[in-house]
């Protein structure tokens, strides 16, 4: 009787097939799950996102703006100008406070830069520490719109923000 074992082969090879897949999940399933307790690019990308929606919509907003996203030139070019003024170090560690950026456990640097939409090689603003060339930078970008109600100034840009 030939037809009796017909089967035996295809059962066997979905049978391994399906283990092996399952064993492939399972290995995937565990590296995730140990993956957020290693440091690495994830915290600075995090620590930029927090720290550039602090700065756009605390700190540089447009009084009386019914949107977010909108900034005032003038408080921009302040903190560029004071608070991330790099030769003034108590006033910078005050700001990146101010940001949770430094703290006894984790200390980070801030870069700021502003490009105009148009042209977005060109930096119109720029502040903060040079970027270092070995280590985890974490990099947000925010499309922004910057009023000045007294001369009538106004741009879209795009505000960057780097961390490490």
């Amino acid at each position: 009787m030939n037809g009796d074992r017909g089967q035996m082969t295809i059962d066997y090879v979905a049978g391994v097939g399906i283990f092996l897949i399952t064993v492939s999940f399972v290995f995937q399933f565990m590296y995730a799950l140990f993956l957020p307790f290693q440091s690495g690019a994830d915290e600075v990308s995090l620590a930029a996102d927090r720290a550039a929606s602090v700065i756009v919509e605390r700190m540089l907003p447009l009084d009386n703006a019914m949107t977010s996203n909108v900034i005032d030139q003038r408080k921009l070019i302040y903190f560029n100008d004071t608070k991330l003024n790099g030769s003034n170090v108590p006033v910078y560690q005050d700001t990146l406070r101010e940001l949770a950026l430094f703290s006894d456990e984790n200390v980070f640097d801030l870069n700021i830069s502003v490009a105009n939409i148009t042209t977005p090689d060109k930096v119109t603003y720029r502040s903060g520490p040079e970027l270092p060339d070995n280590a985890d930078i974490g990099q947000t970008k925010r499309l922004v719109y910057i009023v000045n109600p007294s001369t009538g100034y106004n741009v879209t840009a795009y505000f960057s923000v780097r961390v490490w």
